[in-house]
């Protein structure tokens, strides 16, 4: 179980570029009941994790963030059996330094008391978001509620693509910008997705220290039977091996966003 980084994933932190803009992905996985002797006693994890989040909000003015995605995860359908996870949050912040900066601070440690007493496991992956994905989330959001499902894709590329997967000489990377691109090649049927957010990995800082993520994708489909239709058609099936040629190692989860954020 992973709760807290270690002293080599807080060195990965502070090799990082310092005025680098960030998005730290959070998964976390409640405890039933908040660890006792952190300030929560008597608290479900949820609950726990909730007081934190108050906390933290109260951080605000010298450490600014902005939680501008949190959703509530349900089925891993890429992933081990016994993965799950309860809530994922995206936290952009304007630097590097903004986020070392609040997790060295005496008022971070105190309100980090009710972290520890809500989580049981998590990942904190630093990422960098990619030049337009931003306005394709804002636009989503601004017009849907909270049917749609959003897949949560997790993707550590091979470093040369499977050969006799249609990506044959092609790298890792560039296999799966093929499958992106066969997919919005697609008319709005056959591909009913959204990617609402699109960030490459840098560095996992709380998780295991051989667990890496090189590309990270929020995609948002109407419903869950579109996605289901989408992955059993014979038109995804033309889009699918340059999936397979690119990816070593990979999550996929359903969640579904909290309104408001």
């Amino acid at each position: 179980m992973h709760v807290t980084r270690t002293d080599e994933q807080w060195k990965l932190l502070n090799e990082a570029d310092p005025d680098t803009a960030i998005v730290m992905l959070n998964l976390v996985r409640f405890r039933d009941a908040a660890l006792e002797g952190h300030g929560c006693d008597g608290m479900t994890g949820e609950e726990a994790y909730a007081e934190y989040g108050r906390r933290l909000r109260a951080l605000a003015a010298d450490f600014p963030g902005n939680p501008f995605w949190v959703g509530d995860a349900g089925r891993v359908y890429i992933g081990p059996d016994d993965e799950s996870w309860d809530l994922v949050l995206l936290v952009r912040y304007e630097s590097v330094t903004i986020f070392r900066d609040m997790l060295a601070s005496d008022s971070y440690q105190q309100a980090a008391q009710a972290r520890t007493a809500a989580v049981a496991d998590s990942r904190l992956v630093l990422m960098h978001e990619t030049a337009t994905a931003g306005d394709a989330m804002k636009q989503w959001t601004a017009t849907d509620d909270a049917s749609p499902i959003v897949m949560l894709n997790l993707i550590r590329h091979q470093e040369q693509a499977l050969v006799g997967h249609t990506c044959d000489g092609m790298t890792g990377v560039e296999a799966y910008d093929e499958y992106i691109r066969r997919l919005q090649a697609m008319n709005s049927h056959d591909f009913p997705g959204n990617v609402i957010w699109d960030g490459t990995g840098q560095a996992t800082i709380i998780g295991p220290s051989d667990e890496q993520w090189d590309r990270i994708l929020l995609i948002a489909y109407p419903e869950l039977d579109d996605f289901r239709r989408m992955a059993n058609s014979e038109i995804y099936a033309t889009a699918g091996p340059a999936r397979t040629a690119a990816v070593l190692d990979s999550r996929l989860i359903l969640m579904h966003q909290r309104f408001p954020l």
